[in-house]
């Protein structure tokens, strides 16, 4: 008979109340008498390094899918936000989004430059947005009469960055969402600013004739039909911007295989769901 030594020792992932022990190397002290074969104590640990690796890529999955489902983001401080923008523009979905990703309410305001009647169904569906968050303020939207949107980064202090895709960019950089923009993957960052190009050119062209935007759109298309999102496997600022141009849209414009993007990208992502507010005319979760 042979007493086998204690073999949780080595420590390979720890955390509170999740740990994960590698087996002490049983080759170097426990052989089978009579022999120095120790071919099966090392398989016995290879087998046990395969699982170990298995487990804590199992450990990252659970992780992201807690992040993305529960919405925990890369920076999680508050964001003072003002977004000035006409009544029917695309930054109106925008700041909704922006609201709840970094979890805080919204305030909507008319400039005194406001020439167009406030749409209340549109304010009315924003303030419930607001349901069930902090009691932060963070982003607050000026209707005004603007070509493009603008924004502010606090009251009283206009940065000089304006349009829709423009401002996704400074906010991402800024508050290092590289999740959404990471400048860093060159190619990746490339794909995505060629992306927004094509959705600034639909937004500017909102009131365009049927076919030009169809023309558009079938250009954007062609993004998702190899992926997921339009930059890849994962959302992007241009998910974003397009999310929030397509709901601006008529819904007789959209084609089907965008429709059918956009419910799947408002489904899956927790940022994307307050848009589900404002769309009317694609199936909504129960």
């Amino acid at each position: 008979m042979y007493a086998a030594p204690k073999i949780y020792e080595d420590v390979v992932v720890g955390e509170p109340n999740i740990s994960m022990y590698k087996v002490k190397p049983i080759y170097d002290d426990l052989t089978v008498p009579g022999t120095e074969d120790v071919t099966w104590a090392r398989d016995i640990e290879a087998r046990q390094d395969k699982c170990l690796s298995e487990l804590e890529l199992l450990r990252q999955r659970v992780l992201k899918i807690e992040t993305d489902c529960c919405g925990v983001s890369e920076n999680t401080s508050k964001l003072d936000l003002v977004i000035g923008c006409s009544v029917g523009s695309p930054a109106v979905y925008m700041a909704a989004i922006i609201a709840r990703k970094v979890n805080c309410l919204i305030k909507v305001f008319s400039h005194s430059s406001n020439t167009k009647e406030v749409d209340s169904t549109i304010t009315n569906k924003l303030l419930c947005v607001n349901s069930g968050e902090t009691d932060y303020c963070g982003v607050n939207i000026i209707y005004k009469d603007t070509a493009a949107p603008y924004f502010m980064a606090c009251p009283g202090r206009q940065v000089a960055v304006s349009g829709l895709s423009n401002i996704l960019r400074y906010i991402a950089r800024e508050r290092n969402y590289t999740s959404l923009y990471n400048e860093a993957d060159l190619e990746t960052a490339a794909l995505t600013d060629e992306i927004l190009s094509l959705i600034d050119s639909l937004e500017q062209r909102s009131n365009a004739s049927a076919s030009e935007i169809g023309q558009i759109l079938n250009s954007i298309t062609g993004y998702i039909k190899s992926s997921t999102y339009l930059a890849g496997e994962t959302l992007s600022i241009a998910d974003i911007a397009l999310c929030c141009v397509l709901v601006s849209l008529d819904s007789k414009l959209v084609p089907n295989t965008l429709r059918s993007y956009l419910s799947n990208t408002i489904r899956s992502n927790y940022e994307m769901r307050v848009l589900k507010a404002f769309v009317n005319w694609i199936p909504h979760e129960s």
